[in-house]
């Protein structure tokens, strides 16, 4: 809890914890740069997961797109070519959820049952947590639901919930961009209204900050792969961005 995957480093607990594992899920897509070495520790014969893998409409940049974003000096090579942050749209939690169940049941045939009852009550809870905030979002002007982002991992939620991202503080590897983009953003937000800032808490708050003085917006907390002690579970993220959003924007 409260670790960065752009940046988690395995503890020795972490590699002791693995020692009794018989599967080994992760997002895939190059989130997890620390993936091969768990993998490399691993008992011989444990599966690893790639709960994204196969995922449909995934949103990526083209190779042209990447070797701007490089002499940018943005690190993207750190998550490939496209964006890994599908857990930020439900629809997509719901196939890793329903993967998860699937994997497990094959592990530990006499454990079936039980699996597929917490993935219904699971998926029942993810449904009406989406419905709430889709309705929450949905009542607003479409004008009104647009913001600027401190990390570029919001796009798949913007998808689905139907709100703009106008631009970001950070790539989705989380790097900063420098002073001239954040000049840029200041001036595109002035122009066409952009009221609402995101930031994260895992990430430095200072050129949120600035961008709000400069612009006169107010900032808010999203999280997108980081949990915290008052948000500490997936559902709960979920819950906490839509209604900081649906507030926010409603302003």
């Amino acid at each position: 809890m409260g670790a960065d995957p752009h940046s988690f480093e395995p503890r020795p607990s972490t590699v002791r914890a693995l020692a009794s594992v018989r599967v080994l899920f992760a997002n895939g897509l190059h989130l997890e740069t620390f993936l091969p070495k768990l993998q490399a520790v691993l008992p011989r014969g444990v599966q690893t997961v790639l709960l994204a893998e196969g995922a449909p409409n995934l949103l990526c940049i083209s190779e042209a797109e990447r070797k701007r974003e490089l002499e940018q000096g943005l690190d993207v090579h750190r998550h490939g070519l496209c964006d890994p942050h599908l857990w930020l749209d439900p629809s997509y939690a719901r196939r890793y959820v329903e993967r998860i169940q699937a994997t497990l049941s094959a592990l530990d045939p006499s454990g079936q049952a039980f699996y597929a009852r917490q993935t219904a009550d699971f998926l029942r809870r993810l449904e009406a947590a989406d419905a709430e905030i889709k309705a929450c979002l949905t009542a607003l002007p479409k004008n009104q639901r647009r913001l600027v982002v401190q990390h570029d991992a919001f796009r798949y939620a913007a998808r689905h919930y139907g709100f703009e991202v106008v631009g970001s503080l950070a790539h989705f590897s989380g790097q900063e961009q420098g002073p001239q983009a954040l000049s840029e953003l200041a001036r595109q937000m002035r122009q066409e209204g952009v009221r609402v800032i995101a930031a994260e808490p895992q990430f430095s708050a200072t050129q949120a900050r600035v961008l709000a003085e400069a612009t006169g917006a107010r900032v808010i907390t999203l999280l997108s792969d980081t949990l915290t002690p008052q948000v500490p579970t997936y559902l709960a993220l979920l819950i906490h961005n839509g209604r900081a959003l649906c507030q926010a924007f409603s302003r």
